[in-house]
């Protein structure tokens, strides 16, 4: 039998008989093939690697037992080998909305790499990063991904979700020939030669008790992979976006030995998402209640579907047809970055708020032609698709959730045919002449001018060539083993999950309903018809919090009277309690003027050092919050061994 790459079978077939407990094996084997590493590296930083884990989570009721998995990126420094050292700060952190550990990729890398350049006790010190992923990604099938990466060939993915006719189909609408259709990648799965086939919402009624809860236990198990004595020491909870909602709420939350969260914790962090107590004082109201438990029973009765799928604040961008498309585009990119896309900047554009109102189906939005008349790179059709405004500022090419969750890329290279320049589909309020395809030229294949450190753009701190990179990230050391589950629709499938990718194929509707709720009041004590939540937010005391976001509230609110030490990085500089500014003080003109949402946890830092935190090419967040959690972490956690976890190489 082929020996598995490094680990062996042995060793494999141990981590499967035996639970994972809260004691590490010390590890006596050497990684001798350093190339266990490759694949691994985190891209832009090689001293930095990710490893694809999942331990055993949440017992959801009705979920099948080997779903019930907290699944996580962990990134740490590869100087370690095997042996990871005792690490002075351990972040586990929380995604937002539709957000996944590729979101965190670039953050987690400066966090791990900035730490290893710095002293702790006489020696270097030790930071990682573990980034929940999404419960929806279990039920995800990955081997296309995987077979792409193996093959080095982005088309066997393509060929595996979509069928290879998807490219030459006549019937099927396309920008030309070999590209991609420019319909809803929904209307494409199913076809006679493609494998993957989705999983249906009857196949899933368990999601409807995929809640918060179910969630607080999959990362209360995170945690736990260190030692109880070690987590008010060294254990940060972060939180992006929506995810900052989530750590309020965990720092609230009772857990099974009576204490509350935060007293676990060495810290809480917030990166534009929070922190908030809940917009109502007290406790949820009679009508609130009655709302929350209609929206739950509907999901658990099937009237409401169990995921999202083209529906929602995303739309068509949004189920497991539109992540499937995602991260085969991410293959595209990881492998063929520099090449023509086969892919139209359609179903994500197109669709500004002066759009046609009342909607006229039989009339595109203004710029879809243009849109999808473009030929574009990689790189270009990487930076269009998150861009918050990739054409010119107030161009609105972008769809509305986009323009407020995205992230600043830069700008696409774009200059009119000459005498087209007054050829506009439409000329906006302010004056901004949107495209019609006549300006483009069919013979060009259009490239992206970047932004961040050293980019053409200077007004934005990201840049595309992170995103494209991050999109295509899977790192090939993971323990994720394929399951096979009976549904009562699909019947027999094998899922193997294995091969982490930019996209949640199945988002948890309850999870959301239950955010929503929750993001309402300070105090929750409902136990009742499945339901237990034991919150309370005015509780938070003595614990260190860090917030950076956009506000452009001059007034800083810290919603927890009972913490003391509070730093806050906002759009006009930062703001710090005494007990704040006593331990880490931070220069106060440091801002994040230039910020958008995703920006946070993506933004370039290839020049920190030489610039303000905050500047394009100095991450706002990286270069000031290594300081703050190594300020106020005591001693070293022992962390787990990538043996004691199982981690194998899976490609």
């Amino acid at each position: 039998m082929k020996k598995l790459a490094c680990f062996s079978i042995a060793a494999l077939l141990l981590f499967l008989a035996l639970p994972i407990a809260n004691s590490f094996a010390s590890g006596n084997e050497e990684w001798r093939d350093k190339s266990c590493f490759d694949g691994s590296r985190i891209p832009g930083y090689p001293d930095v690697i990710g490893e694809y884990l999942q331990i055993p989570g949440t017992d959801a009721p009705g979920t099948p037992h080997v779903l019930n998995t907290a699944a996580f990126l962990r990134v740490r420094t590869a100087l370690d080998g095997d042996r990871p050292k005792p690490a002075n700060a351990i972040v586990v952190a929380q995604p937002g909305f539709s957000s996944l550990p590729t979101h965190w990729l670039y953050l987690a890398a400066q966090l791990v790499n900035k730490a290893s350049q710095r002293t702790c006790d006489g020696a270097p010190c030790r930071v990682e990063v573990w980034v929940m992923d999404r419960r929806g990604s279990n039920l995800e099938d990955t081997v296309g991904l995987r077979q792409a990466r193996v093959k080095y060939d982005p088309e066997v993915a393509l060929d595996y979700y979509f069928g290879p006719s998807v490219l030459t189909d006549p019937t099927l609408l396309r920008a030309r020939p070999g590209n991609f259709p420019l319909i809803a990648s929904q209307l494409l799965v199913g076809r006679p030669d493609a494998k993957w086939k989705p999983l249906l919402q009857a196949d899933l009624p368990f999601m409807a008790d995929w809640s918060f809860e179910a969630y607080a236990g999959d990362i209360e198990a995170m945690i736990n992979l260190i030692a109880k004595t070690y987590q008010p020491k060294s254990v940060f909870l972060a939180g992006h976006s929506q995810g900052g909602g989530f750590v309020a709420n965990y720092a609230g939350r009772r857990q099974k030995d009576g204490s509350r969260g935060y007293e676990n914790l060495a810290g809480l962090i917030f990166l534009d998402g929070g922190p908030s107590a809940g917009t109502n004082q007290g406790a949820p109201t009679p009508t609130a209640l009655t709302s929350y438990f209609d929206r739950v029973n509907r999901l658990r009765t099937g009237v409401d579907p169990v995921y999202t799928d083209a529906t929602g604040a995303i739309g068509a961008l949004s189920g497991p047809a539109a992540g499937a498309k995602t991260c085969t585009v991410g293959i595209y990119h990881a492998l063929t970055p520099d090449a023509e896309s086969i892919f139209a900047p359609l179903w994500g554009y197109g669709s500004p708020p002066w759009s046609w109102n009342p909607p006229d189906p039989s009339k595109p939005a203004p710029g879809m032609a243009f849109l999808a008349a473009l030929r574009l790179t990689n790189l270009a059709f990487a930076g269009m698709g998150f861009d918050v405004d990739p054409y010119v500022k107030g161009s609105s090419l972008q769809i509305p959730v986009l323009s407020f969750l995205g992230e600043g890329l830069g700008q696409l290279d774009f200059t009119p045919m000459p005498g087209t320049e007054g050829l506009c589909d439409i000329i906006t309020p302010t004056g901004v002449c949107i495209p019609s395809a006549a300006q483009v030229d069919p013979n060009k294949v259009y490239g992206w001018l970047e932004a961040g450190g050293g980019g053409h753009i200077l007004t934005k701190v990201g840049n595309a060539k992170l995103w494209q990179a991050a999109n295509g990230y899977a790192p090939a050391l993971t323990n994720v083993r394929p399951v096979t589950v009976h549904f009562p629709v699909s019947g027999k499938k094998t899922l193997d999950a294995g091969d982490m990718n930019p996209k949640t194929f199945y988002p948890s509707e309850r999870y959301e309903s239950d955010m929503t709720f929750l993001g309402g009041y300070h105090i929750y004590n409902i136990h009742e018809q499945g339901v237990n939540l034991d919150i309370n937010k005015d509780e938070i005391a003595g614990i260190p919090a860090y917030v950076a976001h956009r506000t452009n509230n001059t007034a800083v609110v810290n919603p927890f009277p009972g913490v003391t030490d509070f730093t806050e990085i906002n759009n006009k500089g930062v703001f710090q309690t005494p007990a704040a500014a006593a331990i880490t003080p931070f220069d106060p003109k440091i801002n994040t003027s230039l910020y958008f949402h995703t920006d946070f946890v993506s933004s370039d830092d290839s020049l920190a050092g030489s610039l303000m935190p905050g500047q394009p090419g100095a991450s706002v967040v990286a270069d000031t919050l290594v300081d703050w959690m190594l300020a106020r972490s005591e001693g070293r956690a022992p962390v787990p061994t990538p043996k004691h976890l199982g981690v194998y190489k899976a490609h």
